[in-house]
């Protein structure tokens, strides 16, 4: 069975769940405008005159395209219906929704979730043109809840996927710290690694993040030419890859020994160990039916209480299609989040673990690990990184 069918079918699930009658996709040109909702919708198709795919919480999966459109979508065998057109959709589309009478229609739009914000405001206002003369112009939803519980319940084709993407990851962190030398630049670093995935057959889910010692810019910067390894630097890399479509992120840290060092500072051993605190006070508050502000809170705790500035942005994010998933967050109650850290934590999300301490003179303590929620607490998919890595160069 594949992904896309395992997907249509959960959202028969959740739309019965949720009390939504219709969940309508309403598209055009879709290899210039990718609704992010296509993703567990079609199986490497395009659709080029205006569309829409339907599924009703009665499990009937109808799509209504144009007619040169319809022969890729009938041979996947995931539709019931495949209703093709030359002139306009307009008939189609409402002859459909007068057989289904949905109270209610889903569609993708959302004042906080992206990955539930699809539909474009000229699709807007062309479906509100069509239905405006229907009964169904005021029945329209947002479907942000219905996208928020399918990108987030991960099956286990999608699950088996992250978890070989994570072990990718690992192995591209594992050659950082075998390769690292002294001299050798941030940019050094990201080269090594891009050619790394590359001779996997593999592509980054993001350009690898790489933090080498105190002047480093931490955050989403691009690697320095002018910042090379030195004795007593960390080293910070960020690195993540997309693995048959789904993605990792993980974080990993590496310490260069100073000359007579056996250990780390003092200073850089209490920050890896405030990190690692943190992580676990995340990972023991995740489970089920938190909300995300609530997990977030309980490791930024960590941090404060050990008199370290918080890092200013949420401990965690949902992994899977895209490696910034939508739906919940693990993040503060701040303007910028929306709702979405008020979203209850649900068993089969794949979210990160990270957070940063600056520690002076050698640079970004930052550890990211991948879990999954399990029916009462979480998982780890990766390997974790409790010990920091000592390099003797």
């Amino acid at each position: 069975m594949s992904i896309v069918k395992q997907k249509t079918d959960q959202a028969v699930k959740i739309l019965n769940e949720l009390g939504i009658d219709l969940w309508l996709t309403y598209v055009r040109k879709t290899s210039e405008i990718h609704d992010p909702s296509l993703y567990f919708l079609l199986e490497d198709t395009w659709l080029t005159w205006q569309s829409a795919i339907i599924i009703s919480k009665n499990g009937q999966k109808i799509v209504i395209c144009g007619r040169y459109d319809a022969q890729n979508i009938e041979v996947s065998g995931i539709y019931d219906k495949v209703i093709s057109y030359d002139q306009s959709i307009k008939e189609e589309l409402l002859a459909v929704l007068n057989e289904l009478k949905p109270k209610n229609i889903a569609i993708n739009y959302s004042f906080d979730n992206i990955a539930a914000d699809g539909l474009t405001h000229g699709m807007w206002l062309r479906l509100n043109k069509m239905l405006e003369d229907t009964e169904y112009i005021n029945r329209l939803i947002s479907s942000e809840n219905l996208l928020a519980a399918l990108r987030g319940r991960k099956t286990e084709l999608e699950l088996e996927n992250i978890r070989k993407a994570v072990d990718f990851s690992e192995l591209g962190h594992k050659k950082v710290s075998e390769t690292a030398r002294i001299g050798m630049s941030e940019e050094e670093i990201e080269e090594m690694l891009l050619k790394f995935t590359k001779e996997n057959n593999l592509t980054v889910s993001y350009p690898p993040l790489v933090h080498v010692g105190p002047s480093t810019s931490i955050g989403h910067g691009k690697a320095s030419s002018d910042i090379k390894i030195k004795k007593g630097d960390l080293i910070n890399v960020d690195y993540g890859v997309f693995y048959e479509g789904y993605a990792s992120d993980l974080q990993r840290m590496n310490y260069v020994l100073q000359d007579g060092e056996d250990i780390p500072t003092t200073e850089v051993r209490r920050a890896f160990e405030t990190v690692i605190k943190a992580i676990n006070a995340g990972a023991e508050k995740l489970k089920p039916g938190v909300q995300g502000w609530e997990v977030d809170c309980v490791a930024r705790k960590v941090v404060t209480d050990a008199g370290y500035q918080e890092f200013m942005h949420a401990l965690g994010h949902q992994i899977g299609r895209n490696v910034h998933d939508g739906g919940c967050l693990l993040g503060p109650r701040w303007e910028k989040y929306g709702k979405s850290v008020m979203y209850k934590v649900e068993e089969g999300q794949a979210f990160t673990l990270e957070l940063h301490v600056y520690v002076e003179n050698h640079g970004y303590c930052s550890v990211e690990e991948d879990v999954i929620v399990t029916e009462d607490g979480c998982e780890f998919l990766s390997d974790r990184q409790l010990e920091l890595s000592l390099l003797k160069l």
